[in-house]
């Protein structure tokens, strides 16, 4: 059994049965990691607050058959916002599990102090690889696409998007 103490931000929340969660986070050391929270959907729970999303905590992970979140301590609210809830979302479904990466912490990190603008969605996608003024359109090959979907993990210009 391993036991981590690291900081994270909150990427996302959803519940998992009746009284159960499943968190998403994006942590200094360990990249994402996703973790059940036992009864943390109990009116009593003491992690319910703390594991909002885009909030950055310090969280205690204790790791058997897989990753348990027994601890949250928040240190700091995130400013919320549409670009930012895509951002999390961005994170979450393409950041591998498990692989630290400094320069996405980083960039996080500020936007939980500043809030996110369009252009940090930009900011994201470069440090994932995926970098929007190399790519092309996947349908006309295109230069300068317009969209990225996060699904197929391809850009489209205004044309081939299809929504």
């Amino acid at each position: 059994m391993l036991e981590y103490v690291t900081e994270a931000i909150v990427l996302d929340k959803v519940d998992l049965g009746e009284l159960d969660s499943r968190v998403y986070l994006f942590t200094r050391d360990f990249g994402k990691i996703t973790a059940k929270i036992k009864s943390g959907r109990k009116i009593i729970s003491k992690l319910a607050s703390h594991t909002e999303p885009l909030n950055l905590v310090t969280v205690r992970i204790v790791d058997k058959n897989s990753p348990q979140l027994i601890d949250a301590l928040i240190s700091k609210k995130g400013i919320p916002g549409k670009t930012f809830f895509k951002i999390a979302a961005l994170v979450r479904d393409i950041s591998p599990e498990g692989q630290s990466d400094r320069n996405l912490w980083e960039l996080l990190i500020s936007l939980i102090g500043n809030g996110a603008e369009a252009g940090d969605f930009i900011k994201v996608l470069k440090i994932l690889g995926f970098d929007p003024a190399r790519a092309k359109c996947n349908n006309c090959l295109k230069g300068s696409p317009d969209f990225f979907s996060i699904k197929d993990l391809i850009f489209y210009c205004k044309t081939c998007y299809a929504g």
